[in-house]
């Protein structure tokens, strides 16, 4: 218990540092992009990849394909149905926010340093199957209900996911370890050693990148769309920790990236929606501490 609650205190302080250093002007918020950049190509592939190092092939990795792809879906239908007959900003909110999940900058660092590696396999293949979500699905629904021209297209979806460094380090691992070809210790050291920054990049880009300001008509309907993801998230852990037959770390592992933030790429698919940029980053910031928390809650309880 006592060392998840100082791992805990470690990342609230690497956010803290991240918000305080903005609040003083040492950083601004657009720094954020070029942490970004450094977290998507370098740290966050290395991390991935340094999960392979022990990969062995198991149907629960598949069942957290499944699980990805549906929670998405379920989501996504949730977000549909409880935003019909409002207008089209609305309705694209409900549908960028409600469903996609943030896993590689925020539930990977939590899985890094909390849980075996093992637990990294796991989340590569739920975040597989919430990839296409974030990277296409939600967007072409978001731009029909908003007015735009709403084609759901597969070959963007696929042009997106491979042109994303941490899916394609994921994929080619994938497509080399499936045959039996194994790569030398060495290399996975290397990974290692660039992936243990991943965390605190991550969690210190947080920092820069949180905001808050709303009306309380925005503020109300921020908390519309928050209390539908996590409401239906949240049960969808519980049935998954409680009621399915696998190890406690794939079940641990799930529940993390089931409670997960919204995706960052909400924000710009939000603006070109023609979404209030103040409710888009008002999502984004308070989606991040309700996981945050929830997550520390979480691994206080498993300690």
């Amino acid at each position: 218990m006592s060392t998840v609650i100082c791992k805990a205190l470690a990342f609230v302080l690497m956010i803290s540092l991240g918000y305080w250093m903005k609040t003083r002007r040492i950083l601004q918020q657009e720094d954020s992009q070029v942490l970004m950049k450094i977290i998507i190509n370098i740290t966050m592939p290395a991390a991935l990849i340094s999960g392979f190092r022990t990969f062995s092939i198991d149907i629960s990795l598949l069942f957290a394909l499944g699980i990805g792809f549906g929670m998405n879906a379920l989501l996504l239908a949730a977000g549909w149905l409880c935003s019909l007959r409002r207008d089209g900003q609305t309705r694209a909110l409900y549908l960028l926010n409600v469903p996609s999940y943030n896993i590689g900058n925020f539930v990977l660092p939590f899985v890094q340093g909390f849980l075996p590696s093992e637990a990294v396999l796991c989340l590569c293949m739920y975040d597989a199957g919430n990839n296409p979500y974030g990277a296409g699905i939600t967007y072409s629904a978001a731009s029909a209900a908003s007015g735009g021209d709403g084609r759901l297209s597969l070959r963007h979806i696929l042009r997106t996911l491979f042109h994303s460094p941490p899916f394609l380090a994921y994929f080619i691992m994938l497509v080399l370890y499936l045959p039996g070809i194994r790569l030398p210790d060495a290399f996975f050291d290397l990974c290692t050693l660039f992936g243990q920054g991943n965390a605190f990049l991550a969690m210190f880009t947080l920092g820069l990148i949180f905001e808050w300001h709303l009306t309380r008509e925005d503020a109300g309907e921020v908390a519309r769309i928050l209390g539908l993801r996590y409401g239906l998230s949240l049960l969808a852990a519980a049935a998954i920790f409680l009621l399915m037959p696998f190890d406690l770390v794939i079940r641990q592992t799930l529940c993390l990236c089931i409670i997960g933030p919204i995706t960052t790429l909400a924000i710009p698919f939000g603006l070109s929606c023609g979404c209030r940029q103040s409710m888009i980053a008002a999502l984004s910031s308070v989606s991040m501490v309700i996981s945050f928390v929830l997550s520390l809650v979480l691994l206080i309880l498993w300690a």
